[in-house]
């Protein structure tokens, strides 16, 4: 088993050690049981490719290493006036813009569906939207921001659809200490099994136009599609996600998983939910010991008019615990939501489930403790306090 060392910056080796480290780990060729290092401190504008079996992490000391799916438009050169207070960006941009961070990490800006609704700073439109990654040549960006946006903010940075999401995992790939940032769509998206994430971050993810007609955006932390099996998240953290953190959905070849673990994470401010539970229970997989808060904040609630919509709109949006589109409930399928604290659901529940009956009798909750507004809708009824209703379960 071979460890490889990247630094992005100063590497000119062969990536054999930290003296000698790469430049780029695209040069390298891992195979199964390999590890391939990033150093902290590191801000990589890249996606992570993986390879089958190869475990992916941090060297050094300082912050985790950073892949970012944005791109950078802070420089004044970057924006032209169009007037009335209203600039465009003349920037190259690799498909539609979901959102824009300002000075760092600010979420502060609010997607406008019309360009006539500019009229605040940080209020953006693209001609782009719902293009994806093919954006018409000639479409514009335009941002509210009185004078140019690169004197008027430290930075500013577009997460952008790009390439979909910031990395794509592979069977049995290991992933600690590593963030991933700034994706218009997804951070991370994958069918596949044995994935491990861990002491990971995921900060300001999605946004762009899932469907123009109906309004809705989308975009995910961590996204299993069709296929997730042995799949542990454990002590991640997860900030200003626009739809879910944590799901495992699909179309018609979704595959039930079977030991999905998500403890130890803490979440904060998303516009869908924690976990969303979506498609098929799965079996053997549980919810445990995470810290939950702030449901339905944060900018995927810039410019809504509650609820904010949604494939369920006018139902709420906003919830932890988020499970939907499921009809029955197949032999030993089941989820432990168990030692969780579920904080503030201003706009949604703690727990939002609007599955079968017989789906609901395989979800065990116990030792959940919930704060502040946290709602919860379960069985076609609506509880005020979490923890009155966590009783009548046992």
């Amino acid at each position: 088993m071979s460890v490889y060392y990247i630094d992005p910056i100063r590497g000119e080796g062969d990536g054999s050690c930290p003296e000698k480290a790469a430049r780029d780990y695209r040069a390298l060729k891992p195979v199964p049981g390999d590890s391939v290092l990033f150093r902290r401190g590191s801000l990589i504008r890249d996606s992570l490719d993986t390879v089958e079996g190869v475990t992916y992490g941090a060297w050094g000391e300082g912050d985790r290493p950073v892949f970012s799916a944005g791109v950078d438009l802070s420089a004044p050169e970057c924006w032209t006036e169009e007037g009335g207070g209203v600039w465009s960006c003349d920037a190259p941009l690799p498909g539609d813009v979901g959102n824009l961070i300002f000075n760092g990490n600010e979420c502060t800006a609010t997607l406008r569906w019309e360009k006539k609704d500019l009229a605040s700073v940080g209020d953006f439109y693209d001609e782009a939207f719902g293009c994806g990654a093919n954006r018409p040549a000639g479409a514009k960006l335009m941002l509210f921001s009185g004078d140019n946006p690169g004197r008027v903010f430290s930075s500013v940075e577009a997460a952008v659809y790009g390439k979909y999401c910031v990395s794509r995992p592979r069977d049995n790939v290991t992933y600690c200490d590593l963030e991933f940032a700034n994706s218009g769509v997804h951070g991370m998206q994958g069918s596949c099994v044995g994935v491990k994430i861990r002491r990971c971050a995921f900060r300001r993810i999605g946004g762009c136009v899932w469907s123009h007609g109906q309004r809705i955006r989308f975009g995910n932390g961590v996204e299993f599609w069709n296929l997730g099996d042995g799949i542990t998240v454990e002590d991640c953290e997860f900030e200003n996600i626009y739809d879910s953190c944590i799901t495992h959905q699909g179309d018609g070849d979704i595959r039930t998983a079977r030991s999905f673990i998500c403890r130890r994470n803490v979440f904060d401010t998303y516009g869908m939910a924690a976990f969303e539970y979506r498609d098929r229970l799965p079996i053997d997989s549980s919810f445990e010991e995470n810290i939950c808060r702030n449901a339905g904040c944060g900018f995927a609630m810039l410019g809504e008019t509650l609820p904010r919509r949604s494939e369920i709109w006018p139902q709420p949006m906003g919830h932890h615990i988020f499970l939907w589109r499921i009809e029955g409930a197949e032999d030993g399928c089941g989820v432990r939501i168990c030692r969780n604290r579920f904080e503030n659901a201003p706009v949604g529940s703690a727990v939002y489930s609007i599955i079968s009956a017989e789906a609901e009798e395989k979800l065990f909750f116990s030792e959940n403790e919930y704060l502040g507004e946290s709602t919860v809708f379960f069985g076609g009824r609506k509880w005020e306090n979490g923890s009155d209703w966590e009783k009548t379960k046992k």
